[in-house]
């Protein structure tokens, strides 16, 4: 379309005849036309298609003929318009149309169809013209019988009821419409009927009786009803045949019409989007903003269907849009009134005031009614004709001023009403614009001194105006102008004001001049732009410099009475606007008191009121349509009958015959019949009118495309004639109305703003189409584009559902994508969008507590760009963006502004969202606190100040909170007491508050709620015997426990578990037994086993619970199933009871259907998190319960196939079987064995290409060496590394050796497709090469798995460490490690190098102590960490610490060195703070991070020294004359046992040694004295060894160790349960081993071949009891099934017991000759590789050592490894292999062997290894070294 308008010539008369040929043109028409010969443009429609489906009915063929001759005209007479045309033979026209009109106002129907037919004809130029009017004949003669005579009437504007309030100067032509002598006929026939019908025949038997009976009914609701009742065949008859007519016409008429408003669409898409550009992302996914008509375009060219009706672009418009129609003076003279004798003048403007009087002039033109129209609509439309109101007033009062009709203003200076009447004729013509703005010169103005003294006083208003906007002038002409000042002096002293001189204000604004600018006190920043610009108005004057209406009403009126001021000034303009003024007001007094909706029924029975209200609109329809009101009011007013019976025979007038002949059949019709009724012919008028007058607005192509619209808007209009008449009526009228929504488009103003419905219409729309839609594409372009506009209309709208929805959807969406969404908007529609949420989130009903992991991250990255969105936040916007506190991320946190932060608002925002933030977040908000320098330092902190930053206490610094004093502390006790205090903040604030001397009472510990947790154990202890305090007490220490803030195994738990276990259980609530939950695990199991069944279920299943000890576990785990029918499911709750399993317990066990998929994370964390003896127990009672063979896991239970032994899956999995099932089986987390098998078996079947790999998901981690470098020329061989480097649980060692040996081979590949974990682990050289990116992809990796981390080499680690200090840019001027470093080194800071370490600032360090706690201190750093924290600047020499300084370090003290530690005084290393640091040390150690620790980087040896220093003030005597002292219960609990020495324990007294059995089995470092003293005290308790029970032997734990031989054969120790704990101790002697076999064989009475693979897993490393010849007989293939449970086991076997169980393994029924043995069963034997044979061991080949582990290898003799292992085979190690080479067995290896391990250490660095050998344990020949830069030298060249 757009193409044929610029081709198209300009002229406008054609630009209509396109207009009519784009929608009116006929199909099939091939002729060629005006427009340069081409064909006609698209899309075309027939007219009579159009209007048959629209009607349905031929009353409308004199119409269709009209047009459809009208176009013919057209299109033969292409050379002239149809418009010219008409002009020219308008005379004759109009006298042909003339004469037809008075044929049909005649009333025969000869003179109509003659008539008609004659003008149709002489429009068509032919005398021989058809035009069939035979309906028209019959309607007539039938009508001719009932005494109707004419047929059509045209009415003039003030007939019947709507006279008064019709204005059309054309009157209103209504189609068959009855005259008003046929209503009293009507009536009377109407009367006849209803008689006829009384007395007997209610049926219709003729139409004549039909139509009777239809004219006479009482009301439309009744149409039909009682008919219908009657004769219901009659009306299903009638129904079925208009169906079946309207299925027939209109499903294809409109289906046909369907297509073609379809293809007019898509040309108008096109056309428009190239007017209004849609914004699209670019490449960045960043989005231009695009506004609402931009979303309604976008949405119409993706399918989405707007609501047309509410977006207003339905319906008829009331003029034509897209023309421009010059005021005609006859139009303006017809709305002028009789100018009034008494205006002394009348200037050209005038005429505009003129024209608004009419509006004043309410006693003879009310208000348009408004009662009809909805609540909020009547609002709008109150306060809008209000403001008009006042705006005319204002304008007509001002005017009068400027013509001196009146004499002045009272309050107004004369200055500025002179120039405001410049200004003001200036645009009204009188005088030239051009020196009405010389009038409105102030720049001359303002340089005239004259005018200053003059207008000192009068227009103060206008000097203050001068000094503000033209401050030169001012300064030139009053400050610097001497002589000014002189002539101010005369004048004032001819005035004698003297003190007005003194205090005069132009003095100020001269000294004002001078400063700072001060803000305008008198106009607003719209007013200040337009007169520094010089562009006022007339309008924007009178805003900015008069005052408001009612001032001016006001002045000019004053207080008098209107009868007073017309009886004074009589005929004056004042005393005649003043009367009108009154009048006014009294009209909008009855408009108030005739709301009638609003009174009660006693007003409507008031008859002087209802007189008052006779004439408001809907009176008598709201009374005699309320049928309830109506018989209430009836009794009281008889002749209220009368009045609704004419109003009743009113509305029944206006209806026409159309719509009478409608309303009478008996068939219900779904429509407003009142349709039927609507003409034309004014409307076809006023068009013609116009178009003959006006002009089309802005360019060709915009005005075609709006003149279109308009066009369809009338096809609307005709095709909604017919609502409800024909089929697909509907579908047709929205296709329709898109395409008028799409040509409104083009009018930028209307849509500017939106009504309530249409923004919620809008909302709506696009939310059913985010819910619908399944392209996440589509949506993201969406919210990217448009999202500024949804919040405005949400807004707008104070939709909350709608913004619920949408933050939704946000959540959903990608973070890259939410980032960009934001950070494309503008910043003024974040902020209002920010606000907008901040008051409406509590509607939202956001719970963080069931988000996703997903959308919390999504919900950060948005917080997150918000933040950065406003590079300064302000208290304002931190307010509105505070529900996102909880989201804020600590690096965001740290860039807000550190004078934000003290801001009162802010902290109050905190402190609502304290509760849903992470600690880390507190410590973030508490460090930026204190960077701002306001706070000043902390003891002088004010209490207000405490109060609010109350929920950021417990977390500030240790080092400011031990600042705080007694003074400050004091009134925040309860509060705090209240909050969750730790322990080192807890006891400074008892140690400032309650002194050693003062006591404290019951009322203080009632007091210090969670405080009082960190007292004294001894002191506490005695008021747990306080039975005023004991139960709120004893309730606190236990709430302390099950939160951690105490040890529930520590001193305290002496005291507190006697008066726990003297409680009722059955007497206490839930809540109180929940408490208890923590203090569990430390309690008798008599007390626990008091407990029923259920209830222990329900406790012991709580999340968080702690595990209990085997032996207390074993007896309520056997309780628990004898009681009850256990279940798996109930079992994998019981997570705290599985140390106690026990073959009667699995045997009991009931087992559900293991297919389900719900029940495999159940599975997989029984076959986890348990010890290998009992997964084996586990597994075994899997399969003899639930009799599932092994081919059946495959299918029923393929969440089970990790955890079955590698020789059982060769035997039930083969290559077919996998590539069946390999959607099934490519998403499994196998075992590294297990995938090598499993790969190995499908490329044995299948050759593999690597996208075949790739298919392979994680069975591709198995691939071998070999296998990868087939592809190492292939182009995808990046993808192949990037997806090998991707599988999760990481890569294997050698496969991972083998892809850097590759990757060194091809140095140009990119390793930044390496995924960051694989990255991580490159050589030191390659990590050197990354980039950037790459590298902090690593950083984000290690911060995330710092346990990989600490499984790394120390050179690497500290490599990785120094790398990210150089990465983060970290030296700053001062060349020292600052606190942001700090912040985001985290816990890399100990693995910098020495000289690194000795530049951090010790100041930024004090403060993230506490951080450090939970850092790993490699053994390699503690020298210089140590060195650092004895620093005079952090905290001293230990010599010199406080009870505070060791609490502050906590477990970090273990850094320092004996002498260091032994320096501390012991007054400090108390029982208290030596608990304290040993609890935070056992937890660390539970940790992740801490057991890796310990295991990798930690000295043990080491960690034993300082630990047995640190408490030696409690295990030793203190002087040499006093007393070792003997441990009771509570000190061994405040310590561990191994700390006190042999001879301590044997002392301890029976009760406190029963009291800690289970606390010595705990310990497993005590030495064989220290065991032998416990178990000969303990005997004594126990009894006889015969008679101990199995949880009595469990209670033991290693102390059964010391049991004599032949105690142990007679103990009871067959349960596997049993067993499976005794196997995992490694302080057995060789005999006692022995003797634990045999007792447990002969027991029960079992031999060596019948052990069964979980009888072996069982005995662990009790397996080394039986002699090599037993283990001959061992049944190799139970043995290769336990081997999964055993690989991990340090066997302490000889080297004779292992070789014989290898060489079982090596039998055919287990895995075959260790020849044929693959690197996967390496990795399976585990540990027990090492006891291969000599000869074995040299005969490996390279894939077999690759699977050898890294335990099995330190497990090796030094001398066998040295004999066996070649230095070839030793080069084959992987990088994990040669670390674990032990110092002694490198020191039994020759030079080419450490080379060659060496070498594998530092994966093929020369220099690295050099430089580590120069560090190793022993030194090297020179000929090593010669060798070393001989290689290096090679490499070099």
């Amino acid at each position: 379309m757009g193409a044929e308008l610029e081709e198209a010539p300009a002229n406008e008369e054609q630009l209509w005849e396109k207009v009519l040929h784009y929608v009116l043109q006929s199909e099939g028409s091939g002729a060629l036309n005006q427009w340069n010969g081409r064909g006609p443009p698209r899309p075309s429609l027939r007219v009579q298609d159009w209007f048959l489906s629209l009607r349905g009915s031929p009353h409308w063929d004199w119409f269709l003929g009209l047009l459809q001759s009208l176009i013919s005209l057209s299109e033969r007479q292409s050379h002239r318009p149809l418009w010219t045309f008409l002009s020219q033979n308008w005379r004759t026209v109009s006298a042909v149309f003339e004469a037809a009109l008075q044929a049909l106002l005649s009333g025969t129907y000869g003179q109509a169809s003659a008539g008609l037919q004659g003008f149709i004809c002489a429009l068509k130029g032919r005398s021989d013209c058809a035009f069939s009017v035979s309906w028209l004949q019959q309607l007539l003669r039938f009508l001719e019988t009932r005494s109707w005579k004419p047929v059509v009437s045209l009415h003039p504007a003030g007939e019947g009821a709507e006279h008064s309030r019709s204005s059309s100067v054309f009157g209103r032509l209504r189609p068959f419409s009855l005259p008003p002598e046929a209503m009293s006929q009507l009536k009377m026939s109407g009367n006849a009927s209803q008689a006829g019908a009384m007395s007997g025949d209610d049926g219709p038997d003729s139409m004549q009786s039909l139509l009777l009976h239809a004219l006479s009914r009482s009301g439309g609701g009744e149409r039909g009803g009682h008919l219908a009742q009657k004769n219901v065949a009659l009306v299903q008859g009638l129904d079925g045949l208009r169906r079946g007519f309207l299925h027939r016409v209109g499903s294809s008429v409109y289906g046909n019409l369907r297509k073609k408003v379809s293809r007019v669409t898509m040309a108008l898409l096109d056309d428009v989007s190239s007017l209004v550009d849609v914004p699209q992302p670019n490449a960045r996914g960043r989005c231009s903003v695009g506004d609402l008509r931009q979303l309604i375009l976008w949405g119409i060219r993706h399918n989405v269907t707007w609501n047309t009706q509410v977006l207003g672009s339905q319906g008829f418009p009331s003029s034509l849009p897209f023309l421009t129609c010059p005021s005609t003076e006859a139009d303006e003279l017809r709305l002028l009134p009789t100018p009034d004798k008494s205006s002394p003048k009348e200037s050209p403007s005038l005429r505009k005031i003129s024209k608004i009087k009419t509006l004043h002039d309410l006693p003879t033109k009310p208000h348009p009614p408004q009662l009809n129209q909805p609540q909020a609509g009547r609002m709008r439309a109150s306060a809008d004709r209000q403001t008009e109101i006042e705006y005319l007033t204002s304008v007509e009062i001002l005017e009068a001023a400027c013509n001196e009709s009146i004499p002045g203003l009272t309050g107004v200076s004369n200055f500025t009403v002179f120039l405001y009447c410049k200004l003001f004729e200036g645009e009204n013509g009188s005088v030239d614009p051009a020196e009405a703005q010389m009038g409105l010169d102030l720049h001359a103005t303002c340089s005239d001194a004259a005018w200053y003294l003059s207008a000192a006083e009068e227009d103060f208003l206008w000097i203050h105006v001068c000094s503000e906007f033209f401050a030169h002038e001012f300064n030139n002409t009053v400050c610097a102008n001497s002589s000014f000042w002189l002539q101010r002096a005369q004048q004032g002293a001819v005035a004698k004001d003297y003190h007005f001189l003194n205090l005069t204000s132009i003095n100020d604004l001269c000294v004002q001049l001078t400063g700072e600018a001060i803000e305008n006190p008198v106009l607003d920043d719209n007013c200040a732009v337009q007169l520094g610009q010089g562009l006022l108005s007339a309008d924007a004057f009178r805003h900015c410099f008069l005052p408001n209406t009612s001032m001016l009403v006001s002045a000019v009126c004053g207080g008098q009475s209107p009868d007073s001021l017309h009886t004074s000034t009589e005929g004056s303009w004042a005393s005649l606007y003043c009367s009108k003024i009154h009048n006014s007001s009294r009209v909008d007094a009855v408009d108030e008191t005739c709301q009638y909706r609003a009174w009660a029924v006693h007003h409507f029975t008031n008859f002087t009121l209802l007189e008052l209200c006779e004439q408001t609109h809907g009176l008598r329809e709201y009374i005699c349509h309320n049928a309830t009101l109506f018989n209430r009011l009836a009794r009281a007013m008889p002749q209220l009958a009368d009045i609704c019976a004419d109003l009743q025979a009113e509305l029944e007038g206006r209806k026409c015959l159309l719509q009478r002949f409608f309303d009478m059949l008996p068939a219900p019709y779904e429509f407003d019949t009142s349709q039927l009724c609507v003409d034309p012919a004014p409307m076809l008028v006023e068009v013609l009118h116009k178009l003959s007058v006006c002009e089309v607005e802005g360019g060709e192509r915009e005005g075609f495309l709006v003149a279109l619209g308009y066009v369809l808007r009338v096809l609307d209009l005709m095709v909604g004639l017919s609502s409800g008449l024909d089929e697909g009526e509907r579908e047709a009228r929205q296709g329709l109305g898109q395409a008028i929504l799409l040509s409104s488009l083009l009018d930028n103003t209307s849509w500017a703003t939106l009504q309530p419905e249409a923004s919620t219409s809008v909302l709506h729309t696009v939310g059913v189409f985010l819910r619908r839609e399944q392209n996440a594409t589509l949506k993201e372009d969406l919210l990217s584009c448009f999202s500024p506009v949804l919040w405005d209309l949400i807004q707008l709208d104070d939709n909350s559902s709608a913004l619920r929805f949408l933050l939704q959807e946000y959540l959903q969406m990608p973070r890259d994508s939410i980032r960009t969404l934001v950070m494309s908007a503008e910043k003024d529609a974040v902020k209002r969008f920010l606000s907008h949420m901040h008051q409406s989130w509590d509607k939202l009903q956001v719970e963080t507590d069931q988000a996703s992991q997903k959308e919390l991250q999504a919900m950060e990255t948005m917080t997150a760009a918000f933040i950065h969105k406003f590079p300064r936040v302000t208290p304002e916007l931190f307010v509105d963006l505070s529900q996102f506190i909880p989201y804020m991320s600590v690096s965001d946190i740290m860039s807000f502004p550190a004078s934000l932060i003290v801001n009162d608002s802010v902290l109050t925002a905190i402190r609502d969202h304290s509760s849903e933030m992470k600690s880390l977040q507190k410590k973030a908000f508490v460090k930026r606190l204190l960077q701002s320098s306001v706070v000043g330092d902390v003891p002088t902190w004010p209490p207000y100040f405490l109060s609010s930053i109350l929920p950021l206490l417990p977390y500030l610094p240790v080092s400011h909170f031990q600042q705080l004093t007694s003074q400050q502390l004091t009134p925040l006790v309860e509060l705090l007491g209240n909050g969750s205090l730790d322990g080192v903040r807890g006891r400074h604030v008892l140690r400032t508050l309650y002194s050693r001397q003062q006591n404290l009472t019951r009322e203080n510990i009632l007091r210090l709620g969670v405080l009082a947790c960190y007292l004294d154990p001894v002191e506490l202890g005695s008021f747990l015997q306080d039975s005023a305090v004991s139960s709120a007490l004893w309730q606190q220490l236990a709430q302390c426990m099950s939160k951690g803030l105490i040890s529930t195994s520590g001193r305290l738990s002496s005291w507190l578990i006697p008066v726990v276990e003297t409680l009722n259980v059955s007497s206490m609530t839930p809540h109180e037994l929940s408490t208890l939950s923590g203090l569990f695990p430390q309690l008798r199991a008599s007390f626990l086993l008091s407990f029923p069944s259920q209830l222990l279920m329900e406790i012991l299943s709580q999340p968080g619970s702690q595990r209990h000890p085997p032996a207390q576990a074993f007896q309520m785990l056997s309780k628990i199933s004898k009681d009850t029918s256990l279940t798996v499911e109930t079992l994998c709750r019981l997570k705290t009871l599985l140390s106690g399993l026990s073959s009667a317990v699995l045997k009991d066990l009931h087992w559900s259907e293991i297919s389900e998929a719900e029940h495999c994370q159940c599975w997989k964390m029984l076959l986890t998190e348990l010890q290998p003896a009992h997964r084996a127990m586990i597994y075994n009672a899997m399969q003899e319960t639930l009799h599932i063979y092994l081919q059946n896991i495959t299918q029923r239970a393929h969440c089970l196939l990790p955890f079955i032994p590698l020789r059982k899956l060769t035997e039930i999995l083969d290559g077919k079987t996998i590539l069946r099932n390999v959607s099934l089986y490519r998403d499994i987390r196998w075992s590294t064995q297990q995938a090598q098998v499993l790969f190995k078996k499908i490329h044995q079947l299948k050759n593999l290409t690597s996208k075949m790999a790739s298919d392979l998901g994680q069975i591709s981690s198995g691939m071998s060496c070999d296998f990868l470098r087939l592809f190492s020329n292939d182009t995808n061989f990046a993808e192949l590394l990037q997806f090998v480097s991707e599988q999760p649980g990481g890569t294997r060692p050698a496969l991972r050796k083998c892809i850097i040996e590759e990757l060194r081979q091809q140095p140009e590949m990119n390793l930044s497709a390496l995924s960051p974990g694989f990255a991580a682990t490159l050589p030191v050289t390659m990590i050197e090469e990354l980039s950037n990116a790459s590298f902090r992809a690593i950083l984000d990796h290690i911060q995330t798995h710092f346990a990989d981390f600490l499984r790394m080499p120390h050179y690497k680690q500290t490599n990785l460490a120094e790398r990210a200090l150089t990465e983060l840019g970290s030296f700053r001027a001062e060349w020292e490690i600052d606190g942001t470093t700090l912040d985001v080194l985290g816990p890399l800071l100990p693995f910098l190098d020495r000289d690194s370490l000795a530049l951090v600032d010790r100041g930024a360090l004090a403060l993230r102590l506490e951080e450090m706690r939970t850092f790993c201190l490699p053994k390699e750093a503690l020298r210089d960490i140590s060195a650092l924290f004895t620093q005079k600047d952090l905290l001293g020499e230990p010599s010199q610490w406080q009870v505070g300084d060791v609490e502050h370090l906590g477990r970090l003290v273990f850094s320092l060195s004996t002498k260091q530690i032994n320096s501390i005084p012991l007054s400090v290393l108390n029982r208290d703070t030596v608990e304290q640091v040993l609890l935070g040390q056992s937890r660390w150690e539970d940790s992740v991070v801490g057991g890796v620790c310990v295991t990798q980087c930690t000295d043990l040896q080491r960690q034993r020294r300082m630990t047995q220093s640190l408490v030696r003030g409690i295990v030793k005597a203190r002087s040499r004359r006093a007393k070792v002292p003997v441990p009771s219960c509570a000190d061994v609990r405040g310590t561990f046992p191994s700390a006190w020495t042999s001879t301590q324990l044997s002392r301890m007294s029976q009760e406190d040694l029963n009291e800690c059995v289970e606390v010595f089995a705990q310990d497993a470092s005590m030495s064989s004295e220290q065991r032998r003293a416990l178990w000969l005290k303990l005997r004594k308790t126990f009894g006889r060894v015969r008679e101990l029970r199995a949880d009595q032997v469990l209670a033991l734990g290693p102390v059964v160790t010391e049991m004599g031989e032949r105690d142990l054969q007679d103990a009871s120790l067959t349960d596997p349960g049993v067993l499976a704990h005794l196997g995992t101790l490694t302080h057995w002697s060789p005999k006692k081993t022995r003797a634990v076999v045999l007792g447990v064989m002969r027991k029960r009475k079992l031999k060596v071949e019948q052990l069964t693979a979980v009888d072996l897993a069982t005995f662990g490393n009790l397996v080394c009891g039986f002699y090599p010849s037993e283990i001959k007989r061992m049944s190799p293939y139970n043995l290769s099934v336990a081997v999964l449970f055993l690989r991990e086991t340090s066997l302490p076997c000889t080297e004779q017991q292992m070789e014989e169980l290898t060489s079982r393994l090596s039998r055919p029924e287990a895995f075959g000759p260790v020849s044929a043995w693959g690197p996967a069963v390496f990795t399976e034997i585990g540990t027990l590789a090492a006891g291969l044979e000599d000869m074995v061991l040299s005969a490996l080949v390279q894939e077999q050592v690759e699977g050898i582990t890294p335990v099995a290898i330190a497990l090796m003799s030094p001398k066998k490894m040295a004999v066996v292992f070649s230095a070839v085979q030793m080069s084959w190690l992987s990088a994990e292999q040669a670390w674990a080479v032990t110092d002694e067995q490198w020191a039994q290896l020759d030079a080419q062997q450490k080379h060659a391990v060496g070498l594998a250490r530092y994966e093929g660095d020369v220099l690295l290894e050099l430089r580590g050998r120069n560090s190793a344990p022993s030194a090297d020949s020179l000929a090593t070294y010669s060798l070393a830069l001989c290689l290096l030298l090679m490499q070099l060249i």
